[in-house]
């Protein structure tokens, strides 16, 4: 059975060296993440509905209530960098010998050129804060990974230099 791990388009192996992905801190100095395993957003629209005098018949939809997530799944080094630029921003706080980042809002766009093709492929995720994270290290060839899942603000598409969303 062929290894279906990696699979082959149009004869290229595609890898991250094919996706760009940076933050921006604010007030610190912008991170290109090289060091990433996995990148995972999210959107959902949560629509109303406005039903009849005798209910059951809907009447009405709401334009409904959007819900986008966020997480990346980082390498050890990506992971210690990216702490590193939040520790530099303004909003980090500082309480003795402790530096605080959860309340350090940050951007992350991510842009891919997929094998064979000419077009960029752009999302933004906006108003960014991790949420926390969960660190695998095991052995064997895979280094240590850390998981980081993160509140975020918005999820968009950039299409034509225009940001596309659900609501």
């Amino acid at each position: 059975m062929a290894n279906q791990d990696f699979p082959v388009i149009n004869g290229i192996v595609p890898s991250w060296a094919d996706i760009n992905v940076k933050a921006s801190p604010a007030g610190a100095p912008l991170i290109t993440m090289d060091q990433i395993a996995s990148v995972k957003r999210g959107r959902t629209v949560d629509i109303g509905e406005q039903e009849g005098a005798s209910g059951g018949r809907v009447m009405q939809r709401t334009s409904g209530k959007q819900k986008d997530t966020f997480s990346w799944t980082l390498y050890r080094s990506g992971h210690s960098a990216l702490l590193e630029s939040l520790m530099s921003s303004p909003q980090a706080q500082t309480r003795g010998n402790q530096v605080a980042i959860g309340c350090v809002h940050f951007g992350v766009q991510v842009q891919h050129t997929p094998p064979g093709s000419v077009k960029v492929f752009e999302w933004r995720a906006k108003g960014v804060r991790l949420a926390g994270d969960d660190m695998e290290s095991a052995e064997g060839v895979d280094p240590d990974k850390v998981d980081v899942p993160c509140s975020v603000s918005q999820v968009v598409d950039i299409i034509n230099g225009k940001e596309v969303t659900y609501r």
